[in-house]
């Protein structure tokens, strides 16, 4: 549809990168919505998603998608894992993802005018048992500074991931299949 302008209420730059090479021409505009944090994953990350859409929504002219991804840990008592916000928490992250899989969940949200979509995608991951230098290394690295469970896939990290069940994309920070069918029922084709 001519005439609509896509934005992503997002600055992340594995977003954008995402959005990039699937050749979405768009605009990155910070939300400024204050993410929360819920028990329930899918819940968390709906409710954060459809926050960050609604915050950017401008017109009808104007479709937004927003997107929040969280690690979650259904064996363990706090089972949420947000962003890391420094090398101590990355290290206590990828301590506790170490050996095991966990999932990690993305809502998006796409919204024009009055109208909004909201989905959910959960992928499943399975990071091997490392030694205790490797995550001492990874830490000192700081790529996973600002990242969901403390690691990013694309990184450094994915010598850490043994088998990925689900969307890559997802893992990454944007399930791109998804998103993709959400823009086209809003009236932004793939280009």
């Amino acid at each position: 549809m001519k005439g609509l302008h896509l934005i992503l209420a997002s600055e992340s730059a594995r977003r954008m990168d995402l959005l990039d090479t699937a050749g979405y021409e768009f605009e990155a505009v910070k939300s400024g919505f204050p993410e929360l944090m819920l028990e329930d994953p899918v819940e968390t990350v709906k409710s954060n998603a459809e926050g960050k859409a609604l915050a950017v929504a401008r017109n009808p002219d104007t479709v937004v998608l927003a997107a929040d991804t969280i690690v979650y840990v259904p064996d363990l008592p706090q089972g949420v894992l947000g962003q890391a916000t420094d090398g101590e928490e990355v290290g206590r992250f990828i301590g506790l993802l170490q050996g095991r899989t966990h999932e990690v969940h993305s809502g998006v949200a796409v919204a024009r005018g009055e109208d909004l979509t909201l989905r959910h995608a959960v992928t499943r991951v399975r990071m091997r048992a490392l030694a205790a230098a490797e995550i001492e290394s990874y830490v000192r690295y700081g790529e996973g500074i600002g990242k969901a469970g403390g690691y990013a896939v694309q990184g450094r990290a994915a010598s850490f991931v043994e088998w990925i069940g689900g969307d890559y994309t997802n893992v990454v920070g944007l399930p791109l299949a998804l998103t993709g069918r959400m823009l086209a029922s809003a009236g932004i084709s793939h280009p």
